[in-house]
């Protein structure tokens, strides 16, 4: 696997709870052999990815109708786990979706609060004497990533999955919120933080963008992963990720993934 480092997918070098994930895991598998398979809408087919991303879907393959043994269900967990950590992104759930070609493939989708722009960090320097913030995700936001396995052929729109969210300290929330291409959402928050500068100020801004953010992203494997980023407000934010994702000629329908999210 060139495409990621040995130490980002061992199970034995991730710091999070080993067992809560083979126990969530072990009832996310339960639900998928025992689950649904009913009749859903046939979707408009996606092009073939190539190169890394194309390489990287592969690898996720797997997770069919048929019964497979739990490492093997375990491990196509930690692998997107181990995408959304190249992100910075924290896991929630995981979760299992129904597709109309009788496969129930897994899913892990999480979150990361302001100021951050994922994958490189914190993207804010001084120019001029000025103090210039390009963060994609800024304060009182909160970017989401969904990572389904096995979802090699990737419809070009990625807006079936959603994000439901609650802000406990405000009482405000959404439903429903839109994701796309994790890379275009993170990008396009970026470039509208240039837009606002001085024409001199965003040249090198643009270069900044171009030198660091744009390479990073291009070697992360995201064919099928998603983004979302939500104005939360500052506070606790209680969310899910759920919806449909187009695999080649099938719908899959996916269960919510749960999580918390604490805004700055």
């Amino acid at each position: 696997m060139g495409w990621i480092t040995q130490k980002e997918i061992d199970v034995r070098n991730i710091g999070r709870t080993r067992q809560f994930r083979r126990a969530a895991t072990a009832v996310v598998a339960a639900v998928a052999i025992a689950g649904a398979g009913s009749a859903l809408t046939a979707p408009v087919a996606g092009a073939e990815p190539a190169g890394d991303a194309r390489d990287a879907q592969v690898a996720l393959e797997g997770i069919t109708s048929a019964p497979q043994d739990v490492s093997a269900i375990v491990e196509s967990i930690e692998i997107a786990n181990a995408i959304l950590d190249q992100f910075g992104i924290t896991p929630f759930t995981p979760t299992v979706g129904a597709c109309t070609d009788l496969s129930f493939p897994l899913a892990v989708a999480g979150a990361v609060p302001g100021p951050a722009t994922p994958p490189i960090g914190d993207l804010s320097f001084s120019l001029f004497g000025s103090e210039i913030d390009l963060n994609a995700v800024r304060r009182g936001e909160v970017l989401y990533g969904f990572v389904p396995t096995g979802v090699r052929n990737d419809s070009a729109d990625k807006s079936g999955m959603k994000v439901a969210w609650f802000n406990v300290n405000t009482f405000q929330g959404g439903f429903g919120e839109p994701m796309g291409g994790i890379s275009d959402v993170i990008l396009d928050a970026v470039v509208k933080r240039i837009e606002g500068l001085a024409p001199g100020v965003a040249v090198v801004a643009n270069r900044l963008v171009d030198s660091t953010l744009r390479p990073v992203l291009n070697r992360i494997p995201q064919n099928g992963v998603r983004g979302g980023l939500v104005d939360t407000g500052q506070g606790t934010v209680l969310s899910a990720i759920y919806g449909t994702v187009n695999k080649g000629d099938a719908t899959c329908v996916f269960f919510p993934s749960l999580g918390i999210a604490t805004a700055a």
